[in-house]
């Protein structure tokens, strides 16, 4: 009787490791399928939704940025803004 209530604990224990390995591999397959969807590596930038490989201005409106999996990359290059050295009424000569 012993023995078997051993071969049956074991068969529990196997039961439900198998699950777990199940489960485990279906989660990871999960993740891995829904990373490749492409409606899932939009990317929210200033309010925008752009899509993957989708390229916009920066909001500094002088780089430009792009959307990739999911992430937004921006070029970094300095501004040149225009500078006067006179107003708008005074004679710039």
């Amino acid at each position: 009787m012993e023995e078997n209530k051993k071969i049956s604990r074991l068969q529990t224990v196997i039961i439900t490791l198998c699950t777990i390995i199940v489960g485990l591999s279906s989660y990871i397959y999960y993740i891995s399928s829904t990373s490749q969807d492409p409606v899932n590596q939009r990317c929210e930038y200033n309010g925008w939704a752009y899509a993957d490989g989708e390229t916009f201005p920066d909001s500094d409106n002088c780089n430009t940025c792009i959307c990739s999996n999911g992430q937004v990359a921006c070029t970094e290059i300095a501004c040149l803004e225009e500078t006067t050295t006179c107003g708008p009424e005074e004679n710039c000569d």
